[in-house]
This record gives structure tokens, sequence and C-alpha cells, in this order.
């Protein structure tokens, strides 16, 4: 049987070596970033949680881009646009806010694999990422990357509960790979089986009763202002209690 497999493999051997290696996605890839320096710097931010993390575990972690980094709560950041809607979103809550400017997926990956949920043990996780990813992968690399990231987590913090938000309605750029409400198609349809993981579409929360985006609830058709921010927050608010 053997000897009779041999020239069949020998014939399949050049077809095998010429087959394209898998090609690679960049939002499994855990790195750093500076594209926002001109407004913080990146890696101080990232110290900062780690000195935040000392001060002992919080309830609430939120972690994502710049939709989060310039809401409000510690540690601080350079744009402040609702301190109010972030105190009445947690409600006591103790609560630390891991957004960071211009973040892609494979950045909070990169920062959740460098121990920055290590020791502020929240027992609830709220991930909003993605959106910068919108012009450089796909639906599917981005929904990869995130269920990449709520693996990384839930290895960590086992007992977290980790809610994952929707990419929200925002102005789309010219050339983009995935619109939002792709990524979160693909988010609904495969973090469904992930027992661990909770997801939410709260899109509506930006729109007018046409469906269009609701421009006064923005600042610049990305990051809400504080009209927005108190939506948000109430949107969320309902998520953590639930």
């Amino acid at each position: 049987m053997i000897r009779a497999l041999f020239p069949v493999l020998m014939t399949l051997s050049p077809l095998l070596a010429q087959a394209p290696a898998p090609a690679k996605c960049s939002t499994i890839e855990p790195v750093t970033q500076d594209r926002d320096k001109a407004v913080y710097d990146w890696a101080k931010r990232h110290q900062e949680v780690l000195e935040l993390g000392k001060k002992g575990p919080v309830d609430v972690v939120m972690i994502g881009d710049s939709i989060l980094h310039y809401w409000a709560g510690e540690p601080k950041a350079p744009i402040i646009r609702g301190e109010s809607s972030w105190k009445e979103m947690l409600q006591g809550k103790s609560a630390a806010n891991l957004g960071f400017g211009w973040d892609r997926v494979e950045n909070v990956l990169w920062r959740v694999n460098n121990s920055e949920l290590k020791d502020l043990k929240p027992a609830t996780i709220v991930l909003l990422i993605g959106t910068n990813n919108l012009e450089f992968n796909n639906a599917a690399e981005i929904r990869r990357g995130i269920q990449t990231v709520c693996t990384a987590i839930h290895k960590q913090l086992p007992e977290s509960k980790i809610h994952v938000l929707g990419i929200l309605p925002r102005r789309i750029p010219a050339k983009v790979l995935a619109k939002p409400e792709e990524v979160n198609a693909e988010l609904h349809q495969h973090l469904a089986g992930m027992e661990f993981v909770h997801f939410h579409d709260i899109s509506y929360i930006f729109l007018d009763e046409e469906g269009a985006l609701d421009s006064k609830l923005f600042s610049d058709g990305l990051h809400p202002n504080a009209v927005g921010y108190e939506r948000f927050g109430k949107a969320i608010r309902e998520v953590i209690m639930r």
C-alpha cells in the first residue's frame, strides 16, 4: 500500500509546495501604535493604566478606541466630552477608561496581552473597537480580531462578563473594506456561540427617525458630543445592569 501511494505523493508534492500560504490577518497580530501622537502619548497612557491597576480592582472597564477615550474617567484624557453622562452611566460603580485614540483591534489585543486588565480585575468589561479598521480590513477579519481579543480577556479573567458593542454608526470614509453593519452582522453571528461574551448592537441610538446618522449627536461624524454621550451612557447602563 505504501509503495502504491508513493508515486501519488511524488506527483502531488510539487503542487503542495506551490500552494499559497494562508493570508495573514492583521487584526490578530498584537502591535502598538502612535497614530494620535499629536493629541496624546500612547505608551504613556499604557503606563498610566498599569499604575491605575496598582490601586486595586474596579467594577467596570471600558476598553476600546477614541470614542471611549474622549468620554471621561480615569486615566484622564486630554479631551473630555461627557463627564456628567459618564458618572450617570456608572451610578456609583468604580471604573477605568481604557479607550485609546486611534486604536484598532490589534492594538487592543496588544494591551490586553500586556497586563492592562490584570490588576484591574473588573467584574464587567465593555469592549468597543473596530471602527478604525474599516478602511484596512474586511468584516470577517475585524470580527476575527474581536473574537481573539475576547478569548484573550477570558483566559486572563474567566469570571468577568464581557459585553461587546457593535461598531457605531458614523460618517463613512471614501474608501472602506467593511461597513459597520457588515461587521455587526458578523459579530452577531459568530459571538453568539461564545458563552462568556454578550453582543449588543446599539446603533439605533445614533440614528434619526428615518434611519440616517443623526448629526446633532456628533462632534465630527464619528465621536459623540455631550448629547450623544448621554444617549450612549444610558444604553450602556442598560447593558451593564442587565
